[in-house]
């Protein structure tokens, strides 16, 4: 074994938590459990919502490895299965030979819900979100039907690997459209609720909370000011959506 690769080995899982919808406190954590399954503590991280770069020494020599995040998504089970290796690699419950056949196990873990179940979710969310006003049943059914298109959509658009921003603007107006023929046609009166509520399922909750994790961290200040600057983006692309469909169809 080459003294980079505890370093390697620790980044391939920590990315796993990165790629997958951790925040970089846990990819951290990950990382320095896999490096102490190795009895290996000589390492500095840098770490960035795009980027990590891994420094130690070698043979006396400075060594630095660099790693592209890459494209960030949801699966909360690999992420929490990647946390579970390196807490047993941490425990010696994992031979380090083994550790390669591990990775490539949780890699190849799939979200438990399949496009359907994960369609309706946004349609009922959707739906509950346009009630808090009050009880308008036009509302509700605008909202159901807006966003089950959209993420519909958005579904299909993922699996083409469309970028996060083209893919949340073009479901955002899709859904806001909808949204605004219902109101066009006098189904409901709650207008701004229900245009909100036509595109809540795109919400970047989750890493939104990332990003508050991460900056109250204060080690990682920078990728926790990436994480809530990428949110408000988002919000800026649906905000410029619900202002479309408002111009153009109501």
């Amino acid at each position: 074994m080459t003294s980079m690769e505890p370093v390697e080995r620790a980044l391939d899982v920590a990315l796993i938590v990165m790629r997958n919808g951790g925040s970089t406190v846990l990819a951290d954590r990950v990382f320095g459990n896999i490096l102490k399954g190795f009895k290996e503590d000589r390492v500095t991280t840098v770490w960035r919502t795009d980027s990590v770069a891994a420094a130690t020494v070698v043979e006396g020599r400075p060594s630095t490895i660099y790693r592209p995040v890459g494209v960030i998504g949801i699966n909360l089970v690999r992420a929490s299965e990647a946390a579970r290796l390196s807490e047993r690699v941490a425990r010696g419950e994992v031979d380090t030979a083994a550790l390669d056949s591990e990775i490539e196990r949780v890699k190849g873990l799939v979200i438990p819900y399949n496009r359907w179940v994960l369609l309706a979710a946004g349609a009922c969310t959707a739906a509950v979100f346009s009630q808090f006003p009050g009880k308008d049943w036009g509302a509700l059914g605008i909202s159901f039907v807006a966003a089950g298109v959209g993420q519909l959509l958005r579904l299909l658009l993922r699996a083409r690997k469309l970028p996060v921003a083209a893919r949340t603007f073009i479901c955002g107006v899709l859904s806001t459209c909808v949204a605004a023929v219902g109101l066009r046609l006098n189904l409901s009166q709650a207008a701004p609720w229900t245009m909100v509520a036509s595109v809540v399922y795109m919400v970047p909750g989750l890493p939104l909370i990332n990003g508050f994790i991460d900056t109250l961290s204060h080690r990682f200040l920078i990728a926790g000011l990436e994480r809530i600057a990428n949110a408000v983006y988002i919000f800026l692309i649906l905000a410029v959506a619900i202002a479309f469909a408002s111009t153009v169809i109501m």
